[in-house]
């Protein structure tokens, strides 16, 4: 159970953890993340929505789906929304494919858990 939601989660090649959301539950979280445009919803969460349903897809069929050119710049803007709920996408260049953006495989995965250090300022007051 990750933040009330159920999430099935299986190890990738990545050395990450895949997760594997319900159509039920990418529909709730579109609903809560995207607002829907003249009745059909947005480009972000039509992406979200192809990576989400189908790991690994090509960057080519999620452009294709969505109707977006710049799926790398979508992503960024969708991280930044779903990282709250413990999730980000990630994407993964082929092996043995020359580099060609058309042929990168998108996952959506759980987000990594960051330890970041905090330090006192030079200017805070030593106690």
């Amino acid at each position: 159970m990750k933040n009330g939601n159920s999430y099935i989660y299986k190890s990738s090649n990545a050395g990450l953890s895949l997760v594997y959301l319900l159509e039920t539950e990418v529909q709730r979280i579109k609903k809560i993340k995207w607002s829907k445009r003249n009745g059909k919803d947005s480009k972000m969460a039509l992406v979200f929505e192809s990576i989400a349903l189908t790991q690994g897809v090509k960057t080519d069929a999620a452009r294709r789906y969505a109707n977006c050119s710049n799926i790398p710049n979508m992503v960024d803007n969708i991280n930044k929304k779903i990282m709250s709920l413990g999730l980000m996408i990630v994407r993964v260049d082929p092996w043995g494919v020359p580099p060609n953006a058309d042929f990168h495989h998108w996952y959506l995965v759980e987000a990594p858990i960051m330890n970041v250090p905090v330090q006192m300022a030079v200017n805070d007051p030593i106690m």
